[in-house]
């Protein structure tokens, strides 16, 4: 820990990276995920990155899939906490996404798809 923040030099490292991923959000539109769970960080560097984050108010959920998740909005725009869970309900990867919205969230080509036959069919027959 350091003395004049109280921040570890890892969970500063990941903040920054953080920042540096939302400034090009910012400036081009590009996303950037940060595999949290990867990085060797202790669960004392995981809350003060939370901590310095905050909470935002919007969750997603995936859940009719073979790997359910959810993302936190966190209190900046653009970041948000990821947690895939396996079958069990158990987590298996933690991310932190920068962008609009986590991409996995989004409607994916092929659902589109699907989705259009299926509404052309209700259509079909109204």
């Amino acid at each position: 820990m350091t003395a004049d923040s109280g921040f570890s030099e890892k969970s500063k490292a990941v903040i920054a990276e953080i920042a540096a991923a939302l400034e090009r959000y910012a400036a081009d539109g590009t996303g950037w995920t940060i595999y949290i769970d990867k990085m060797g960080l202790a669960q004392d560097e995981r809350q003060e990155i939370r901590d310095c984050l905050g909470q935002g108010g919007v969750r997603i959920n995936i859940e009719n899939s073979a790997e359910p998740a959810e993302w936190l909005e966190s209190g900046v725009a653009g970041v948000w906490y990821g947690v895939f869970y396996d079958q069990s309900r158990r987590p298996m990867l933690e991310t932190i996404e920068v962008g609009g919205f986590p991409a996995i969230a989004a409607a994916q080509p092929e659902d589109v798809a699907d989705g259009l036959r299926s509404l052309r069919q209700h259509l079909a027959e109204l």
